[in-house]
This record gives structure tokens, C-alpha cells and sequence, in this order.
């Protein structure tokens, strides 16, 4: 199983040391056999400072502990060396003293979990869905607990973090309900994801599946909540999508009902501006991009747009104006290029090939940089 946050908790191992024990040591598990070269043995270091203090290592290291501590690397690093040696002795360790072993993961990153651990209840469900890949409790509280520790990170403005283990959430989410496409609470964890992400189409069909499957009655009125407050993000998202697929007054008709209600919304002035934009209708595009100026003078992309808009009226001094504004927000190479373009089509070479030389020095690998390299490079 791929897990993308395993970099996250490699540092985790610190926590533990490791005892060589010889094929010949007293050290017998009926059902395992010690490899001829002896093995790397695990424990946790609070264990093994402890077995010093009270008495000697040798003495109050037991195999409990060993084990304990085997299942605790074997969540930290899917890749360990030893991983699959430690497995056949957990499985003959387990059937010698009776121990349910998938039990025992879970019992222990709820205690974790209980007192605010999370990362180390993290790494026992990390370890029991590395056991059985296809458990579907496993998996929803391992997503729990990922999700849990992406809070943590957004309290403590590491969006990089937090993303990280957001994403990790949502893929063993989907992941459970290919397993079980009847597991509801899944459903319910997914439309928040997708809510999140701005998906709203999609979360409203996610969380009308979880209805469908008999979700608990507080958290089905919670998400019927949820789908009636965002109905006009949907019907937005429904408009855009349009526009995007060159479907323009489809989209002006879902997009134009909802400006009365919201004028200030940047999203759906620029995509009002875009669609009509689409349709040659310059001056009703140049309005709605406008309106954005007014509460956010420094937009990026609607400045990039108007400057487009002016070059398509063959306004090209305009065009330069617009892009040059952009270019003092964001140095990027689309904006370069825009702006090259703009004084080749205007005759001043020389600040053509200045803007595209840019560009193309913070992105050499980018395709319509190389074109517009490959273009003034004819007027040299």
C-alpha cells in the first residue's frame, strides 16, 4: 500500500534501538526460526531506559515488547529492511500467546489517539492497514486520525503539511468505499473533502449517496444543512463548467442569476467576464472585469484578461499597460510572454526579446515560452 505521508513520520524511528539477537540465543518462539545471521530487534527507547534503571535490559526486555516494537517500525517505514522478517515473528509470536494481533494495533492507537497522540496513532493503524490492506476500519481511522493531524497543521499555518495529510485522508477514503461501496461514513468524510476542495457538484452527490445508505439521522440532517446552504456554489460550478467547456450562454444562464445576490464575488464576475469574452462581446467582458478592480485592484488574472482583451482589439499600447501592471504583482512567464508578444505585435523588438528571454530563464521546459522564444528569435 502506497501511503504519502510515510516521510512525514520516518524521524519517528529515532525513538527506537535495536538489540542483535544470535540464531543461537535463548530466544525461542515455536513456529519461528531465528535467521542464521541472528536479527535486528526493536525496541522502543522508554522501554529500554526503563529495563536499565529497574534492573538490566537483558531482564525486563520481554517479548512483548520486542513485539510491540516490531509493529511500531513496521508503521513508520513500510520499507524497512527487516519488515518482512518481523512479520513471520509477529504471526508465530501471535498464535503462540494468543494475541489478535489486529485487535492490539487498534487498541493501542486509541489510547494514543485518547490522551492526543496522534501520530503515534497514526503509525499503529499505518501498521495494521500495512497487515490488512483491505480492513475498512483501519482504513476510515487511519483517515480520521490524518485528518486530525491536517488540523493541527492548518492551526499552525503549514498549508504544505496540512495538504499533505489531507490528501492522504481523502485517497484511503476512496479507497474504502471501492472496498464497501455501502461503508456510509466514508460517504459523509468524502463530501467534506470534496466541499473543501470546491467540488461542490460532486459533494452534494457524495453526500446524497451516504443519505441513500442510512446514515445516522444527526449527520444526515447535518448534510442535508450542508446541501441546501451551498446550492448556489453548485449551480456556480455548474456555470463555470460550462464556460470552460466553450458551452458560453449555457453558462451565462447559470452564472447571470446569481450576481444580484452575490456582486462582490471576484469567481463569478471573472467567469461572467470570460464567457463573454469567449463570445467576442469585449466591452460586456471589459465591464465585469472591471467590477473586480474595484474591490481587488491587484487580481492578477483579471488584469492578464483585460490585457487580452485590449490585444484582441488590436489596442496594443492598452495590452502593454495591462501587462506590465501584472508583471509588478507576479513576475511569471505567462505574463512575460503576454507581454513580449504584445511589443513584438508592436513593432519594439528589442523589448520583445528582452520579456521572452525572461521567461524563458524561469522556465526553459515550458512549451508556449519555447514557441514565443522560437517566434521572436525570426527578428533578430
Amino acid at each position: 500500500m502506497n501511503f504519502k505521508i510515510e516521510k512525514r513520520l520516518l524521524k519517528k524511528a529515532e525513538e527506537l534501538s535495536f538489540i542483535t539477537i544470535k540464531n543461537d540465543a535463548d530466544f525461542k518462539i515455536e513456529g519461528y526460526d531465528i535467521p542464521n545471521g541472528g536479527i535486528d530487534v526493536p525496541i522502543k527507547n522508554e522501554v529500554l531506559v526503563k529495563g536499565i534503571k529497574e534492573k538490566t535490559a537483558q531482564d525486563k526486555i520481554n517479548t512483548m515488547s520486542i513485539a510491540d516494537a516490531m509493529i511500531y517500525i513496521i508503521g513508520i517505514d513500510s520499507n524497512f529492511k527487516y519488515n518482512n522478517e518481523y512479520k513471520k515473528f509477529l504471526d508465530a509470536f501471535s498464535k503462540k500467546v494468543n494475541l489478535d494481533l489486529k485487535s492490539y494495533m487498534g487498541y493501542i492507537s486509541k489510547k494514543y489517539f485518547e490522551i492526543g497522540e496522534n501520530t503515534d496513532s497514526l503509525i499503529y493503524l499505518k501498521a495494521m492497514i500495512t497487515f490488512y490492506e483491505k480492513d475498512i476500519d483501519g482504513l476510515y481511522h487511519y483517515s480520521i486520525v490524518c485528518q486530525e493531524i491536517a488540523t493541527k497543521y492548518q492551526k499552525e499555518n503549514d498549508l504544505k503539511l496540512m495538504n499533505e495529510f489531507l490528501v492522504e485522508a481523502l485517497e484511503k477514503l476512496e479507497m474504502i468505499i471501492t472496498i464497501d461501496d455501502k461503508f456510509s461514513l466514508a460517504y459523509y468524510q468524502l463530501g467534506y473533502h470534496y466541499y473543501n476542495q470546491n467540488q461542490f457538484i460532486k459533494a452534494k452527490v457524495i453526500w446524497e449517496e451516504a443519505i441513500k445508505l442510512g446514515i445516522d439521522e444527526d449527520l444526515s440532517l447535518e448534510i442535508q444543512e450542508n446541501i441546501g446552504k451551498m446550492d448556489y456554489k453548485i449551480q456556480y460550478e455548474e456555470g463555470y463548467t460550462l464556460v470552460l467547456k466553450g458551452r458560453n450562454e449555457e453558462g451565462l444562464e447559470k452564472l447571470l442569476p446569481l450576481e444580484e445576490n452575490h456582486p462582490d464575488w471576484w469567481n463569478l464576475l471573472f467567469m461572467i467576464g470570460l464567457a463573454y469574452k469567449n463570445m467576442n462581446e469585449f466591452e460586456e467582458a471589459k465591464k465585469y472585469f472591471n467590477k473586480i478592480l474595484i474591490t481587488n485592484e491587484n487580481q492578477v488574472d483579471t488584469i492578464v484578461e483585460l490585457g487580452l482583451l485590449e490585444a484582441s482589439m488590436y489596442n496594443l499600447e492598452g495590452a502593454i499597460s495591462y501587462f506590465e501592471k501584472a508583471l509588478k504583482i507576479k513576475e511569471d512567464p505567462e505574463i512575460l510572454c503576454n507581454l513580449g508578444m504584445a511589443y513584438l505585435n508592436n513593432g519594439e523588438i528589442d523589448d520583445a526579446i528582452y520579456y521572452i528571454e525572461r521567461a524563458y530563464e524561469l522556465d526553459p521546459n515550458d512549451t508556449i515560452t519555447v514557441a514565443c522564444l522560437n517566434e521572436v528569435n525570426k527578428y533578430r
